[in-house]
């Protein structure tokens, strides 16, 4: 649960990152502590999260199909022509036509053989006779062929003429009629929005949905209606960015088209608890067509006065113009209803002004091509620089260096209505402003006195008002800077409003608790998962917390917990699977919290979906610059096939073995995805033979808690020893060759034998502290986290340990040598030679407790906590 108890899903059809209101409103609400998730739509197809401003950003990828079949069916309908008339497609005739001169071709080849055999007296002439004959039939045939494509074509088009006539007739007045406007027809990417986006709100349970502009207002709503059928109570919040029946027409935005758009806004505005909209006017207009029981608040998409400080190269820097040149500047959307037009030929009339346009969303587009061309044709082309957008929150800054901000929008109900977010833009960034006269931004502007009105789409009138404003430059740009208007636009009132709608709509007090919406890292927080195999990264991340007090380290497990092992944060396998909810809430946890994470055994932290790996997560944590590394405990990174010919005793002696065979594809799997990694984070091995198997590895060695496993009961002094095996799941092979081994030890009376398998930890511990003796592997050649427990018991350790891996320890290794060929005389060795038993179970304490418990691991960590760590290639 969050600090103000509060779970908020807001919707946008973006990718959120260029949507200045979207993300504000998002802080404004992450600074009470609530958590607030923003579904935003993929920009390159690929899902992502990250944190912005304290809200957790989940792109999704929405592949529109209905949008897309809509498209297909609409334009099969315009393809049609009856049977043989024409080419549907001009591919099917250039593939026609290249099959006949292929045709062709090969006739003239085979004339050219035959020829040529019969000059060398070869073949058969009357056999010769038919093939010309033959050749000449088919000759006959291709040609017709190539005649009759060729008809085709041109009957094809002749026809297609009177066609896209028709069609062209009739779209035209089809888009021009406001009725009948079916959005459910018309835009199925509401749909495709609703399929992306409902269910994950239907999974995460917000408290509130809130619902940026017309495309997801009835995902909000229709989410609100199944939250009621679980007994919930979904609030919506419908946040109309501009007059939707009022919006500009351009390109496939026809009248039609808007009016389809406003039929979807007007069949849900109606399920909404609260309005938020732009400007006063709108709001009194939602409230009178919609007969809503609330005046819709107005939240104006001010600028935030710390994107003033931004540090970013200015415009004038940017495009080289002196400070004393005369600068224009129009920020935003470049299209034919934005009026830029207007104020490229008003240039004529200020021969010393030049125009800067910020091309929102590039330079790179039709309408800013034919903006270019325009300026061309008028001798103005000079003055008109283009420019690529800068991001939301250096927009102001970059702005500064210029004189005069432009609104030149042109005559539509929405703009009459609207007051843009780029005329406050102008006013933090210092610049007094020339507008188009819509009625709100006249009387706007008339009442700060911060700029002057032009008739719209008047270019004389626009430069007019241009030469107004600079000669009195000075004073407009004192009234700018007014303090008294400054508050007035400033974002940190409007997030006011907006909190107190919040408030009212859910009956909590919403405080500023996190200003910016940010929590500053001050320290060092290690998150190591998900795996926690045998409570190792619980004892890592106590090791390291015991050690250094001032580094917070937790471990995470998602697994089912049956052995018992302590762990600081739990989620269960379905979870990690499939709870987007629980997903999420760990994604937002680290991203405002974590500053390294490690991963363990290839897995990704947030949540699986089948075929991730840890590289899933890689981006989301380079964007939040969080640190990342691996730890890989044994068979996810162990290649079978290089054990198998290192090692004379191997589990993975038969390739053929499905085990085995399912294990070399896991490992040539994690194997792909480090080439991928290529070093970017530290990669840890839990035990020493791992090092053969990991270029660059890093030996972590395994951690116990010794005070657990110190035992009082001495060893070997019963007359029949009690010998323990409890192989794991990746030791099941070895125990194979153990099993008849010891039963037949045991039927011979020579020790009492005790095998367990799957019992809790603790459980096992006592019995491990109960022991005599503790047989552990037998075949992958290295010591294991068991082994490291019956050292520490004082036991006597019996195991396969290969020569490589020895030679690679510090000290000697106190566990007595077997293999599955000798171990019954080892342990008949073991039990008949009591005394040299007792000292190899004996130097077993001092040995974990110079390697295992702990502080070597704290050293081995180090470095990367301490972002001390460096790759090996760039340490040379």
């Amino acid at each position: 649960m969050t600090d103000a108890g509060l779970r908020v899903v807001m919707m946008v059809a973006n990718d959120v990152t260029n949507d200045s209101r979207v993300r504000k409103e998002a802080a404004a609400l992450a600074e009470t502590g609530a958590e607030v998730t923003v579904l935003g739509v993929s920009a390159n197809g690929l899902p992502s999260r990250e944190m912005l401003d304290g809200a957790l950003i989940v792109r999704v990828a929405v592949p529109y199909a209905l949008r897309e079949e809509r498209k297909r069916s609409r334009t099969a309908h315009r393809n049609w022509r009856p049977p043989l008339v024409g080419y549907r497609y001009r591919a099917t005739y250039v593939a026609r036509s290249q099959r006949i001169a292929a045709e062709l071709k090969e006739l003239k080849a085979d004339s050219g053989h035959a020829i040529a055999r019969a000059k060398a007296g070869q073949g058969n002439p009357i056999k010769y006779k038919l093939g010309v004959a033959t050749r000449l039939l088919r000759r006959a045939r291709w040609k017709a062929a190539e005649r009759a494509a060729w008809v085709r074509k041109g009957v094809g088009n002749k026809a297609d003429a009177p066609f896209k006539f028709s069609w062209r007739a009739y779209d035209g007045v089809l888009h021009r009629l406001p009725w009948p406007a079916p959005w459910r027809k018309l835009h199925p990417e509401a749909l495709d929005l609703e399929i992306a986006f409902g269910d994950l709100i239907d999974r995460i349970e917000p408290d509130v949905v809130h619902a940026h502009d017309m495309h997801v207002i009835g995902v909000a709503a229709r989410a609100a209606g199944r939250a009621s059928l679980r007994g919930r109570n979904l609030k919506v919040v419908y946040d109309a960015h501009e007059y939707v029946a009022g919006l500009s027409q351009y390109g496939a935005r026809t009248r039609r088209s808007i009016a389809a758009w406003a039929n979807h806004e007007r069949e849900y505005i109606g399920d909404a608890d609260r309005v938020i909209t732009v400007s006063p006017a709108i709001a009194t207009r939602l409230k009178a067509e919609h007969k809503l029981p609330h005046l819709p608040t107005v939240v104006m998409n001010t600028p935030n006065p710390a994107d003033v400080s931004v540090e970013v190269s200015d415009i004038r820097s940017v495009i080289g113009l002196g400070s004393d040149v005369p600068l224009l500047v129009y920020s935003g959307g470049v299209t034919r209803a934005r009026g830029i037009h207007t104020a490229v030929q008003a240039l004529v009339d200020l021969p010393d002004v030049h125009l800067a346009v910020v091309c929102v969303p590039a330079v790179a587009n039709d309408a800013v091509r034919a903006l270019q061309k325009e300026a061309a044709e008028l001798g103005v082309e000079d003055r008109l620089h283009c420019v690529d957008p800068v991001k939301p929150d250096e927009v102001v800054a970059f702005l500064r260096t210029a004189d005069v901000g432009l609104i030149p929008i042109l005559r539509y109900p929405s703009h009459e209505m609207a007051l843009p977010n780029k005329l406050f833009e102008y006013a933090f960034a210092g610049l007094p402003v020339v507008v188009s006269d819509m009625p709100s931004m006249k009387d706007f502007v008339g009442r700060t006195r911060i700029g002057e009105a032009f008739v719209a789409e008047d270019a004389h009138d626009l430069a007019s008002k241009v030469r107004t404003v600079l000669t009195d430059l000075d004073d407009y740009r004192e009234r700018v800077a007014d303090p008294a208007y400054q508050q007035e636009v400033s974002w940190a009132g409007q997030a006011a409003k907006l909190r107190e709608l919040y408030g009212e709509l859910t009956g909590q007090q919403l405080e500023v608790r996190r200003p910016g919406g940010k929590i500053e890292k001050t320290g060092t927080h290690l998150l190591l998962g998900p795996v926690n195999s045998a409570g190792q990264a619980w004892l890592w991340a106590t090791a390291l917390e015991r050690a250094h007090p001032e580094v917070k380290a937790e471990s995470l497990t998602t697994g089912s917990g049956a052995f018992d092992f302590r762990v600081h944060r739990t989620g269960t396998y379905k979870q990690y699977r499939s709870d987007l909810r629980w997903q999420l809430e760990l994604t937002a946890y680290a991203l405002r919290e974590v500053t390294h994470v490690l991963f363990e055994a290839g897995r990704p932290m947030f949540g699986q979906l089948p075929g991730d790996m840890w590289t899933a997560d890689v981006p989301v944590l380079d964007q939040a610059g969080i640190k990342h590394g691996l730890v890989f405990h044994g068979s996810e990174i162990r290649d079978p096939a290089q054990h198998r010919a290192q090692y004379r005793f191997s589990p993975f002696r038969d390739p053929e073995d499905e085990l085995t065979q399912r294990l070399q594809s896991a490992n040539n799997n994690v194997r792909r995805h480090l080439r991928r990694y290529n070093g970017a984070g530290p990669v840890f091995v839990t035990t020493p033979d791992l090092l053969e198997f990991v270029d660059n590895g890093i030996w972590l060695p395994l951690t116990v808690d010794i005070d657990t496993f110190a035992s009082t009961q001495p060893v070997l002094e019963r007359e029949v020893p009690v010998v323990l095996h409890a192989p794991s799941a990746s030791a099941l092979k070895g125990s194979a060759y153990v099993d008849p081994v010891l039963k037949d030890l045991d039927a011979r009376g020579l020790i009492k034998y005790q095998r367990v398998q799957d019992v809790p930890h603790k459980e096992l511990a006592e019995m491990v502290k109960s022991a005599d003796i503790v047989v552990d592997q037998m075949l992958l050649g290295s010591y294991g986290v068991f082994a490291c427990e019956a050292m520490a018991a004082g036991r006597v350790t019996v195991g396969h340990i290969a020569d490589p891996v020895r030679d690679l320890l510090p000290t000697d290794l106190p566990i007595a040598e077997a293999t599955p060929d000798d171990l019954a005389e080892v342990i008949e060795r073991l039990v008949a030679e009591r005394d040299t038993a007792r000292k190899i179970a004996d130097a077993g304490p001092s040995f974990v407790r110079d390697l295992h418990d702990g502080r070597k691991s704290v050293e081995v960590l180090l470095p990367f906590v301490r972002n001390e760590w460096v790759r090996e290639d760039e340490s040379e």
